[in-house]
């Protein structure tokens, strides 16, 4: 019989409720988790690098600003500098004359990059962050002797190791080493405990 937290001996319905607990608490304790990493540590914001980038950032649809005769041209030089732009990372920034026709890019902003390699290194920490924290859930439910707490830690540290790898899918070479090394690391321990 499984004990539960006072050692008394689960069945029928006390193990239904030990179990149902168990997988509320193993919900919430990974929810817990997510909460006090983003509070702690806070993922960049895209508005952080880019705010109002994209306010001037495209040529206008021309005959949409109200000016009817207006007669524009997009040169092909001023659509190679763009694509230039773009083909390094960036995104074209235009300006425009008094009849809202695009007159000639106004910066190549990289903003966008420097975001997406802030979040890379972001993911990178926060991969390494929740596999420990799920790995060490993950101990304690292998050793802990009431089933409550087996049922609680163990499933909310899969969770957070499971998130772990799914935070940080561009370095996929760390997520499989990590992986390997904790599975490996939880079935010794595992089969310690259980001989």
């Amino acid at each position: 019989m499984a004990k539960g937290l006072k050692n008394e001996k689960l069945q029928g319905r006390n193990f239904a409720l030990t179990i149902i607990l168990g997988v509320f608490l193993a919900i919430m304790v990974s929810v817990l988790f997510n909460l006090i990493v983003d509070y702690a540590y806070p993922g960049p914001q895209y508005d952080d690098y880019c705010r109002g980038i994209y306010d001037s950032t495209y040529p206008v649809k021309y005959g949409d600003m109200g000016v009817s005769n207006a007669n524009c041209t997009f040169s092909n030089a001023l659509r190679m500098q763009a694509d230039n732009c773009t083909s390094e990372g960036g995104i074209a920034v235009y300006e425009y004359d008094n009849n809202g026709c695009t007159s000639g890019m106004k910066e190549c902003s990289f903003c966008n990059k420097q975001w997406d390699e802030q979040s890379k290194k972001y993911n990178r920490i926060t991969f390494f962050i929740f596999a420990i924290i799920g790995f060490a859930l993950i101990l304690v439910g292998l050793y802990a002797s009431q089933l409550l707490v087996q049922i609680a830690a163990m499933p909310a540290g899969a969770v957070l190791v499971i998130e772990s790898a799914m935070r940080n899918f561009d370095d996929k070479l760390a997520v499989i080493i990590v992986f390997a090394l904790l599975i490996i690391a939880a079935v010794v321990l595992a089969l310690k405990k259980l001989k």
